[in-house]
């Protein structure tokens, strides 16, 4: 299934996570979730390396944040993010890598990119709602009902996610129009 990683592999992950930490700098704090650049990045890394390498870029974000090194939104970092209401976000962005990556390659079209791209928020919606529910109500013992987070949810951020699927699909196209594209091997 995975080929052996070279060091041009290993190269593009470490850049791909260093700009999600990168994107998780730029925040608008807005309630338990802030808005962030990092969207953007779970659909446009996937869409250049593929699904193996993006996977593995986003896991070793998450490690890296888990661990303490301060990349998650707003320069925080440790397990106790793992408590965080936005944490399911970042869980949801693997299998967004995956799906993305699988959905996207150098011949399919505008269109079908950008569908792509918003069924990958989809996804990393449904996990991170999820986990906020169920962290919220089963863990922190904090009670908020599902209509409250999904109307939260679907009001004030997929509005700005959609514009971010939007700009992930633009930069995809440019980005792969260039002669540097098509030397990155995508797996």
């Amino acid at each position: 299934m995975f080929k052996k990683l070279t060091t041009k592999d290993l190269t593009q992950i470490a850049l791909s996570t260093t700009l999600l930490a990168v994107a998780s700098l730029v925040i608008i704090p807005i309630g338990l979730v802030p808005i962030t650049l990092q969207v953007v990045f779970f659909l446009l890394i996937p869409a250049i390396l593929g699904p193996a390498k993006s996977m593995m870029a986003i896991g070793l974000y998450m490690l890296a944040g888990l661990i303490g090194l301060p990349v998650f939104a707003g320069g925080a970092g440790g397990i106790g993010q793992l408590l965080s209401p936005s944490f399911g976000y970042i869980l949801g962005a693997i299998p967004v890598g995956w799906f993305v990556g699988k959905g996207i390659n150098r011949t399919t079209t505008k269109m079908h990119n950008g569908l792509v791209m918003m069924a990958g928020v989809l996804i990393l919606y449904t996990i991170g709602i999820a986990y906020q529910y169920t962290l919220l109500n089963g863990v922190l013992d904090t009670p908020v009902q599902l209509s409250a987070i999904l109307t939260t949810n679907l009001t004030v951020f997929l509005p700005i996610d959609i514009l971010k699927v939007v700009a992930a699909a633009v930069v995809y196209e440019r980005l792969k129009k260039l002669s540097f594209y098509k030397r990155i091997d995508r797996y």
